[in-house]
């Protein structure tokens, strides 16, 4: 009888299984190190790689400062602006942290573009293997919205019209609107009559009215009043309106009234002082606008004095002299066109300083002398008229670039009056709306060349929004 103890020749008989587990870690191991240091030498001699883009296609085209932004699969050297090229070619500018490199645009870009970000000979820290990373960037397209009047006994349509497509998409419809906004995933909408006006605030989903979120009626300073000159701002934080009191039959403490859409969303009184309070007397508007990207406003006053007020009452409110009218605003937002006793001036907002506009000889030869539409900090439209001998207008649209002026090829017929020309954001197109016997038509062109886009039946779209109005403006 064997007197060995139990489980000792089971013991004996695992150690081969055991030391063949270990030669098969350690050779698993020393695989894995061998490919780790492939991929090193490989990567080193690659250098990095595109890993990601991001960007707003349709930010690009409405807004400037605008990004691009290329993610590598490593982080990055510092790169050079000069680096990074950009075609077809538009203005930007280039910042690089880790593994990120940033293109910021100028302004905004062409619609339905294509666009290529190439950054060239990138490495990664210590290693000397540079790369190309090249980026693919399609531009979003271009649509606007525009307010169609019903026939008798119908609701008036809000519409959205793409240009690079036939018919027209229904975003609300409702009695008697006569003014609307974008605000953010909302629509900002004034409906009524003279005497008596409301203010709606639609929500949206996938650019219509959304069924199920209620709309929301703005409580008003008073049981009746009138609403006009809307605008809301870029950023969908804030909008506002001018407001006459009609509940004694008669418009009284009409003035500038803001909403802060962060807040109670109750209209609030723009003083006299230039501040938002509550219960104050409000200031009277001639024209106002916000300024394009910011929560100030431009505002003309009853009394032609010219103030930037800072809707959300943060910061106070600065005097800029005296105009007669506001035209508009150049490309960048920091610079309004202002008309003055003495001329016409590009007004830098940011420190009050002037510059006469350039107004070749062309650009002014006409008994009538329509509004400025800013394209380019160098370019701009205007529309002139001559008056017939039955006392019509007969009008044309002139583009002035520089010192050059020249008449942009759109043919107005004449039976038929200019009532706005608004440019697009980005400036390629301009809406150039018409009103004769026979209704109202806005008619969408190239900027440049006159050619017809498209063309729908209504008085304006949401491009003249961006345009100062007030009482006295058609």
């Amino acid at each position: 009888m064997s007197t060995e103890a139990p489980g000792r020749g089971d013991h004996r008989a695992r150690r081969p299984v055991a030391h063949r587990f270990h030669r098969r870690y350690l050779a698993v191991v020393l695989v894995l190190a061998v490919v780790a240091a492939l991929a090193a030498v490989v990567g080193s001699q690659q250098g990095p790689r595109l890993r990601d883009v991001s960007y707003d296609a349709g930010d690009l085209v409405s807004r400037p400062a605008q990004r691009v932004i290329l993610t590598a699969n490593q982080a990055l050297q510092r790169v050079s602006p000069d680096d990074v090229r950009v075609s077809p070619a538009a203005a930007h500018t280039v910042t690089s942290s880790g593994n990120t490199i940033a293109v910021e645009f100028d302004g905004p870009l062409t619609y339905d573009s294509d666009y290529t970000v190439t950054v060239t000979d990138v490495r990664a820290p210590g290693q000397r293997a540079t790369s190309d990373l090249t980026a693919a960037v399609r531009t979003g397209s271009t649509d606007v919205l525009a307010l169609v009047p019903g026939a008798p006994g119908a609701q008036d349509r809000i519409v959205r019209r793409s240009l690079d497509a036939g018919g027209a998409t229904t975003v609300y419809q409702g009695t008697a609107i006569s003014e609307y906004a974008r605000l953010g995933r909302s629509l900002v909408v004034v409906s009524g009559t003279d005497a008596r006006s409301s203010v709606d605030i639609v929500p949206l989903s996938g650019g219509v009215q959304d069924a199920d979120a209620p709309v929301e009626h703005l409580t008003l300073p008073t049981s009746a009043g009138r609403v006009t000159a809307l605008h809301a701002a870029d950023d969908g934080a804030s909008f506002g309106f001018e407001y006459a009191d009609t509940s004694t039959g008669q418009s009284r403490n009409t003035g500038l009234y803001v909403v802060d859409m962060t807040g109670t969303h109750l209209p609030t009184a723009i003083a006299e002082d230039g501040t938002p309070q509550t219960g104050a007397v409000p200031m009277t508007v001639g024209q106002w606008a916000y300024v394009p990207r910011t929560e100030s406003a431009l505002v003309r006053t009853g009394s032609d004095d010219l103030v930037l007020v800072d809707m959300s009452g943060r910061a106070d409110p600065v005097r800029l002299g005296s105009a007669t009218y506001l035209h508009g605003f150049v490309g960048t937002g920091t610079t309004a066109v202002v008309e003055t006793g003495t001329g016409i001036v590009r007004l830098d907002l940011t420190d009050g300083a002037e510059r006469a506009l350039q107004a070749p000889a062309a650009s002014t030869d006409a008994a009538v002398l329509g509004r400025i539409a800013q394209l380019t900090d160098d370019t701009y439209l205007r529309v002139l008229g001559d008056v017939r001998s039955d006392g019509t207008i007969a009008a044309r649209i002139v583009r002035v670039d520089g010192d050059r002026a020249s008449r942009l090829p759109v043919t107005i017929p004449d039976d038929t009056s200019v009532t706005a020309v608004c440019p697009s954001p980005n400036s390629q197109f301009v809406a150039v709306a018409t009103k004769s016997a026979g209704g109202e038509l806005v008619s969408i062109v190239d900027a440049t060349s006159g050619a017809l886009e498209a063309s729908v039946d209504a008085g304006s779209v949401d491009w003249c929004g961006a345009l100062p109005s007030g009482d006295e403006v058609g």
